[in-house]
């Protein structure tokens, strides 16, 4: 029964990493504008799918409490179209999933925000690991994106006023700035955070919380070729590979070996 139940945890933790790292695809083929509509759309197919759910396992009772984390989610969630328009949908993921590691980690083992404190079997190894989580969002942070031109979405209303027209021929790219780069790196962190906060700190977290970023820089490349130059990609497979190293370290330090 148990070997039944840890064989279904993995192919639903499976599904949800590949179908919540593809879930913005969809809208980078089009021009999102400030994101607020995106998101309020993404809350209502979110909230349709979760009454689905609910009548599928017989309407369990629902806690108040746990709407803090729905909240947290979609304030986060907001600022996801524009950190995808300054650095990326690739960079962005996995440097908003790192961060999501870290604060899960530190919700975790110190007991924050009124949870119930968690002290790794191995405090060394668990020290380590968050180290090696910090040196792989490094990789993310030094990794330049090549911003695509989107076309506008057929139902979008034309504005009134108008509006200067693009001056971009075919091939050209899109130059964004290092002021909008630092201002989307932070809205990154910031939206980690969010999430990181209503992760339950258990063994799968780490795989949730990461493996969908991966995901993520996938499609980013291979669809949107956002990563082109040989040491960019370089860059991107080494931080991956850093970083699934720590949580791995991380979730080993939680278990009992000998």
């Amino acid at each position: 029964m148990e070997e039944q139940s840890n064989a279904l945890g993995l192919i639903a933790a499976f599904l949800a990493t590949v179908l919540y790292g593809s879930c913005y695809v969809p809208v980078r083929w089009f021009e999102a504008g400030d994101g607020l509509y995106f998101q309020w759309m993404m809350c209502i197919g979110q909230l349709i799918s979760g009454v689905f759910v609910l009548a599928l396992v017989d309407w369990p009772p629902i806690f108040p409490l746990a709407m803090l984390g729905g909240a947290f989610f979609a304030i986060g969630n907001a600022l996801t179209i524009t950190i995808m328009d300054g650095i990326g949908m690739a960079v962005g993921s996995l440097l908003w999933n790192t961060v999501t590691c870290i604060v899960g980690w530190a919700v975790s083992r110190f007991g924050l925000f009124g949870s119930l404190k968690k002290v790794p079997y191995d405090n060394v190894m668990n020290i380590v690991g968050v180290i090696v989580v910090c040196i792989g969002g490094c990789f993310f942070a030094t990794i330049k994106h090549h911003p695509m031109k989107v076309r506008p979405a057929p139902w979008q209303i034309k504005p009134q006023l108008p509006r200067r027209q693009s001056s971009l021929k075919k091939g050209e790219e899109i130059e964004v700035s290092n002021t909008t780069r630092i201002i989307a790196t932070l809205c990154t962190v910031f939206v980690g955070c969010l999430y990181g906060n209503m992760l339950t700190p258990i063994v799968a977290y780490p795989i949730l919380a990461k493996a969908p970023g991966i995901v993520c820089a996938v499609w980013a490349i291979l669809l949107f070729k956002e990563i082109k130059g040989r040491w960019d990609v370089l860059h991107l497979i080494a931080g991956i590979c850093v970083t699934v190293v720590g949580i791995a370290l991380i979730t080993i330090s939680k278990v009992k070996l000998f």
